[in-house]
């Protein structure tokens, strides 16, 4: 029910901002009947072949071509689009042609609903595209298929890979490796620090340092050890709890990059 609850409220919250909306309805209309399904079956004076399968009445190659349009449409104004709407072997474009028929009617009664429902929301709001590009590179793929407890896992991997790779160190990960990674103790063999050297003041460099170990440590704690422990089933993420995980994991790879690694002097 969080899904359907969370896609619910999305549907009204549309950034229509700079979209020409006359060009985005014509396209979708255009879409729909252009890729109407229509049955394969045929008879001859010889035989006659029964058949579940459909094509496209604008045929396959235009179609693809008109697909190519639809899909960005939706993947902007609609990004759950591929989760809610599935297409069949027998019907090439039905998860396309089902979806742009519910953007076509959320966009019809937009502005009815949204002043039914006390008005637009205009709170600032987070892109996930705008997140750490480590992020959103990790998590996209399992995003558009609806996936937002994969989506989240495969972020945080990227941020213990990356961290990792920072540091040049395989033998420890995640939790254990951010704190030792921002530890206070001096750098040893094998095990260089993260530092802040570019903070001046020593008090608000340690803060960092501190504020970053214990952050780091949490979001592997709370955020990627839940989503890579218990099975799907057992924990549903909603759009927004998701979005809030990738956004800590954001922060956290952006603060590692900003931070130096110092090594042991020889």
């Amino acid at each position: 029910m969080l899904a359907n609850t969370d896609s619910y409220r999305h549907d009204f919250r549309m950034d229509l901002t700079s979209v020409d909306l006359e060009w985005v309805q014509e396209r979708l209309r255009t879409f729909i009947a252009e890729t109407r399904a229509v049955n394969q079956s045929s008879s001859s004076s010889r035989a006659t072949l029964i058949t579940a399968r459909t094509a496209p009445s604008c045929g396959r190659d235009k179609a693809l071509a008109l697909a190519e349009v639809a899909r960005p449409i939706l993947d902007k104004l609609y990004p759950e689009w591929r989760s809610e709407n599935t297409s069949t072997k027998n019907d090439e474009f039905l998860g396309e042609r089902d979806a742009a028929k519910r953007l076509l009617a959320r966009l019809d009664k937009h502005a009815e609903v949204t002043e039914k429902l006390g008005g637009a929301d205009t709170s600032p709001r987070l892109a996930a595209g705008a997140l750490h590009p480590l992020i959103w590179r990790a998590a996209e793929a399992q995003w558009s298929t609806g996936h937002r407890h994969e989506a989240v896992l495969a972020a945080a991997k990227a941020v213990n890979s990356h961290l990792q790779t920072k540091l040049n160190r395989r033998d420890i990960s995640e939790a254990d490796l951010v704190r030792q990674a921002f530890s206070d103790r001096a750098p040893e063999v094998g095990k260089p620090r993260l530092r802040f050297t570019s903070i001046e003041d020593d008090q608000t460099r340690e803060s960092m340092r501190q504020g970053v170990m214990n952050f780091g440590s949490g979001c592997f704690a709370a955020i990627r050890n839940p989503v890579g422990h218990l099975p799907n089933a057992d924990l549903e993420l909603s759009e927004q709890t998701s979005l809030e995980r990738l956004a800590a994991l954001s922060l956290l790879a952006r603060w590692i990059d900003e931070a130096e690694a110092v090594h042991i002097q020889s």
